[in-house]
């Protein structure tokens, strides 16, 4: 199981496209990933607002501000697995 987190405001529609990129990816290459999506306010003032959703496999960045192409999550899924 990856461990990946997702930082961001489950209301913003990047956010959105975001998580719904990542599931799609994780369900193409059938690995398993554990979403910790970190909403919380005192964790979100430590980012730049511009700079937010922020997508983290095994702790290393691959997204920040616009979502991913599914062919770049499944690169980082399969490399981390």
């Amino acid at each position: 199981m990856i461990p990946v987190k997702l930082i961001g405001t489950p209301t913003c529609r990047r956010y959105q496209r975001m998580k719904k990129v990542l599931l799609d990816a994780a369900e193409r290459t059938q690995i398993f990933v554990d979403l910790n999506e970190i909403e919380e306010i005192e964790v979100l003032e430590k980012f730049n607002p511009l700079s937010l959703p922020r997508l983290y496999v095994n702790d290393e960045l691959i997204a920040s501000q616009n979502p991913p192409s599914v062919e770049k999550i499944v690169q980082f899924l399969q490399d981390s697995d």
